[in-house]
């Protein structure tokens, strides 16, 4: 667990596939947050969802114009692995943080996922997501969404 240190982030995947993907127009910003963390000046975390939903995504020739080959995306994922980002684990109490943060909203879906990732996020003292996709966590007051696009 981190604690409640607020100046931790977790980087949604989108952010990671971005910084992936040097022809996507958030390209060098997304780049550049990467870098930041590289270079210990931002403290940033990712989960095992994150890195397995950002294979699926950079893997998926149908969706993903840039795919690249299985081989490629494990390497980019053991490059997360040994670099400054803090890889963030389940500690046992997320499905029912993922019921109390569902409670009385109409999640459906792959909607789920992003729950539980916000449930990974509060298990681990982490209060703010960076991400493109604000509206994926927008109804949840629990913690800071930022566009840093």
């Amino acid at each position: 667990m981190i604690g409640s240190d607020e100046d931790w982030v977790l980087f949604d995947t989108n952010i990671l596939v971005y910084a992936h993907d040097g022809k996507s127009p958030f390209y060098k910003k997304a780049k550049r947050l990467q870098e930041l963390v590289n270079d210990g000046k931002l403290k940033a975390a990712i989960t095992p969802q994150n890195l397995l939903e950002f294979y699926s995504t950079i893997t998926n020739r149908a969706k993903y114009k840039n795919s690249v080959t299985p081989k490629e995306a494990t390497l980019e994922i053991k490059r997360f692995l040994i670099s400054p980002f803090e890889l963030i684990v389940p500690i046992g109490n997320e499905l029912l943080t993922v019921m109390y943060l569902i409670d009385g909203k109409n999640i459906l879906g792959r909607r789920i996922f992003d729950v539980y990732l916000v449930a990974t996020m509060l298990s681990n003292g982490i209060k703010t997501i960076y991400t493109a996709n604000e509206q994926d966590f927008a109804s949840f007051s629990e913690i800071k969404v930022v566009n840093p696009f």
